[in-house]
């Protein structure tokens, strides 16, 4: 192992004898100091890594300067941990929160002749949600009390189509007037005229 070179070198001083008095060095005064090479670190290796030690033991962060990326990711951690939460209830409230189901619209859509009578349908629109429409056929001038009937609507189905059966009877033509009635979840009616012939 080659040996360090010095750090600190004093100058002997010549022989009292050689030394002439404008170059005599003054009483109290000390001799003339030359440093050079890396010099003595001011506190030993092993000291300083006790003290490292002891510092990131008592503050728990390890000494030495603070590195950008890791700060941020530190002040960034809370703002997402939020931003996950928001959008974890955005989706929770998607995925489960449904509107309450209703009806939008009630139409008579179509009239097909079968036979002696006429099949009459409707359509009833939903807002899309799941429930239950419950409705009823009235015809005048039919006096006889109506059937209040019920049908399920599963969630994402937006329109229900119900249909009734006019029937003649005897020969000759009438006019009915047939009217489709919603009951719940809301009131609603349509209502067409149907005319029945028998030959």
């Amino acid at each position: 192992m080659a040996p360090h070179p010095p750090t600190e070198v004093v100058a002997p001083h010549p022989p009292t004898e050689a030394v002439r008095p404008d170059h005599a060095v003054p009483a109290g005064r000390a001799p003339e100091i030359v440093r050079y090479g890396p010099g003595v670190p001011a506190v030993p290796p092993a000291d300083q890594a006790e003290l490292t030690a002891e510092r990131t033991w008592r503050t728990g962060r390890l000494a030495g300067p603070s590195r950008g990326p890791a700060r941020l990711l530190r002040r960034a951690g809370p703002a997402l941990t939020v931003i996950l939460l928001a959008a974890s209830g955005v989706f929770l409230y998607l995925r489960f929160h449904h509107a309450p189901f209703r009806v939008t619209e009630v139409v008579i859509s179509q009239q097909t002749r079968a036979g002696c009578g006429v099949d009459v349908t409707g359509r009833i629109t939903t807002n899309g949600a799941a429930g239950t429409v419950s409705y009823q056929w009235l015809f005048r001038p039919d006096l006889q009390p109506p059937q209040p009937l019920g049908q399920s609507v599963i969630s994402g189905q937006h329109a229900v189509y119900v249909t009734a059966a006019v029937q003649g009877a005897g020969r000759g033509s009438a006019l009915e007037t047939v009217t489709l009635q919603v009951l719940d979840p809301e009131l609603a009616t349509a209502s067409k005229a149907v005319t029945v012939s028998c030959p």
